[in-house]
């Protein structure tokens, strides 16, 4: 084996330990598609996309989520329509340059209601579907829904204020649209396959809410877009060719945009094109572990070679060059200079990254317990970001499962949507509880054995929504013995007594994985709210909860209606350090650090020290620059 086969897969393994291996990307990608099925009975199914959505996390990487609009029907000419109750959209792209369309209503303009013509602009005689009045009413929708949630127009997305979710409401054509159709049968060597071509023209098409920059039709155009296609080809990409792409990103955003001239020049989805070019003039038996370095380097000069012409045709219309007018001639040379030394370097230009640099300090044999804690660091990751809160949903997931994907990875993911479906099924109780009313007796053991088929989806929150449950029924010492087996991560099965026979076979069944004692960092309390919790602010119902903080909060509301003192200051001292040290923790986001401040400031606020409960809500008011909590309400309170 020559030096650089060596070197390759030393590098690879690296790879496969910062990026993540082969089975990591699958567990990403397969936890997406979940959620993508588990909505796609919804008025507004959602498409994953970016990063996450290709089975990346890379540092940064923020969290793009397409959803598609049922309110209008799209097709690419009039002679494919049939007859619809739903106003009827024809593409046009007459005024409208490659990649790019106008829609034109073919319904009649006055059977329309209000909602739909405000979104309409006259132009030529036509009546055109206007993709800035589309967004501009989009958000406005939203402000009013959303109760004071903040967000900005980023392209053809919405964006919270941290740029951390970008959200895009698009149109479907069922059809493989016209533009594309030279795609489908142009030559080349073996990828993508027939087959791969086939299922990629099935899907159809997205429409976005962007026009061509410049144009002075920009308003009323719509950028055709390929994501569900290029979704598709990623996934095809052995897992050579993903770490490549994944160098390509990191080059980008680590080492590229450092020069504050370049940055927003280059984006991922140039690079994603770059790769699919690459791919489909390669066979595909290049991309190899002991082949990554020459294949990355080839991918590099490629990106060089395209920068240095302006030259980078789109992947399924070539008519549009993507870097046409990009950028400057300074701008041009600096970024020229920047990919020539990086080619120089080779993969030592990773060292100057964030993500990367410890390259040469890592061991070439990689220990089992690595990856294992890998391993961990997925389920714990997928556990974080996976939420279907109804069961109707985890049964359309279970459907999608057994005839899909069959794998323990994704009756692991069938688990925690089931177990947390049953979370969030009792109704927030008032504290009320009649022995005597057996109608109320009757949800109270239903909901009770419901929060017990909850316990299962890990060693904490289960629990704490149990613990909850029973302080709103004023059952104290209970919920302090729940709270203190949480606290110790000790697993007793005896508590499941009240779950009947069929929901226990159940549980047995869904006993996959060797992570029974798994205690992670936040969860979503949506139901059995404290009644100290609640608001008139609606979005406290959501609130991201930390799973030790709560459980201190919680045992400092039942010691404050036993009046038992001394543990009182226990459980505030335990609350507060807790809460302080979440809150220099770079690993917390910021709406769980927004909701710890405000337990903390509810519990002074109950002991009568409004000095201290003021202080915390003005914390968690300054951390809440979208409004999501209670926290300046709750402030406004001591004025």
């Amino acid at each position: 084996m020559s030096h650089s086969k060596t070197e390759s897969l030393n590098f690879y393994t690296y790879l496969c330990q910062n990026i993540g291996s082969e089975a990591i990307v699958k567990a990403r990608r397969l936890k997406c598609i979940s959620s993508d099925f588990a909505s796609s009975n919804n008025l507004f199914p959602c498409i994953y996309s970016g990063s996450r959505g290709e089975g990346l996390d890379l540092e940064g990487s923020d969290i793009d989520v397409m959803r598609i609009c049922s309110s209008y029907v799209v097709y690419e000419s009039d002679k494919y329509i049939v007859h619809n109750w739903l106003p009827v959209l024809v593409m046009d792209t007459e005024d409208s340059p490659p990649c790019f369309t106008q829609l034109e209503l073919y319904s009649n303009v006055n059977n329309l209601p209000n909602i739909f013509k405000q979104q309409l602009q006259q132009h030529r005689g036509k009546h055109l579907l206007s993709s800035e009045l589309y967004k501009s009413q989009l958000l406005e929708q939203i402000c009013f829904f959303g109760l004071g949630v903040k967000l900005n127009m980023h392209g053809p997305c919405l964006s919270d204020i941290n740029d951390n979710l970008d959200f895009a409401i698009c149109l479907k054509c069922d059809k493989w649209v016209f533009q594309a159709q030279p795609w489908i049968s142009r030559p080349r060597l073996i990828w993508p396959s027939p087959e791969l071509i086939s299922k990629i023209t099935s899907c159809g098409t997205l429409f976005v809410p962007i026009g061509n920059k410049g144009s002075i039709h920009e308003n009323l155009q719509w950028r055709i877009s390929f994501s569900v296609a290029e979704k598709i080809l990623i996934f095809s990409f052995s897992h050579t060719q993903l770490l490549c792409y994944a160098l390509l990103k990191i080059l980008l955003k680590e080492i590229v945009n450092r020069e504050e001239e370049l940055k927003g020049l280059l984006c991922s989805y140039f690079l994603k094109t770059l790769m699919f070019w690459i791919s489909e003039e390669n066979v595909t038996s290049v991309w190899r572990p002991d082949n990554i370095i020459p294949c990355f380097m080839a991918c590099l000069k490629r990106l060089l070679y395209c920068i240095e012409y302006s030259t980078l045709l789109h992947y399924f219309i070539p008519d549009n060059n993507l870097l046409y007018l990009r950028f400057n001639n300074k701008q041009r040379n600096t970024l020229i200079n920047i990919l020539k030394q990086s080619y120089k370097k080779g993969i030592r230009v990773f060292s100057s990254s964030q993500t990367l640099h410890d390259y040469r300090r890592f061991p070439c044999e990689t220990a089992r317990s690595m990856c294992e804690k890998t391993l961990y660091t997925v389920i714990v990751s997928m556990r974080e970001y996976f939420y279907s809160p109804f069961i109707t949903n985890s049964l359309f997931l279970l459907f999608t499962l057994l005839n899909h994907c069959k794998s323990e990875l994704s009756r692991y993911i069938f688990k925690q949507s089931l177990t947390r479906s049953y979370q969030q099924m009792p109704c927030p109780l008032p504290h009320v509880n009649n022995p005597n009313n057996k109608q109320q007796y009757k949800f109270y053991k239903l909901d009770l054995s419901q929060l017990l088929v909850g316990v299962q989806s890990d060693a904490a929150s289960g629990w704490l929504i149990l613990a909850s449950f029973f302080y709103s029924h004023k059952n104290y010492l209970t919920s302090i013995d729940i709270i203190k087996y949480t606290l110790s991560k000790c697993a007793d099965e005896s508590s499941l007594s009240m779950i009947t026979l069929k929901q226990k076979n159940t549980l047995k069944l869904m006993s996959l994985l060797p992570f029974p004692s798994v205690v992670f960092n936040k969860f979503k309390l949506n139901s059995v709210i404290p009644t100290e919790l609640k608001s008139p602010h609606m979005f406290d119902l959501l609130m991201c909860i930390s799973s030790i903080p709560f459980a201190h909060f919680l045992r400092f509301l039942c010691c404050y209606h036993l009046h038992d003192l001394r543990t009182i200051r226990y459980c505030i001292s335990k609350l507060s350090e807790t809460v302080i040290e979440y809150s220099h923790s770079r690993e917390q986001d910021s709406l769980v650090i927004i909701y710890n401040f405000l337990l903390l400031g509810i519990a002074f606020q109950m002991l009568g020290e409004t000095e201290l409960a003021r202080t915390y809500f003005r914390i968690a008011a300054q951390y809440d620059l979208n409004g999501v909590s209670s926290a300046s309400f709750r402030l406004r309170q001591f004025c």
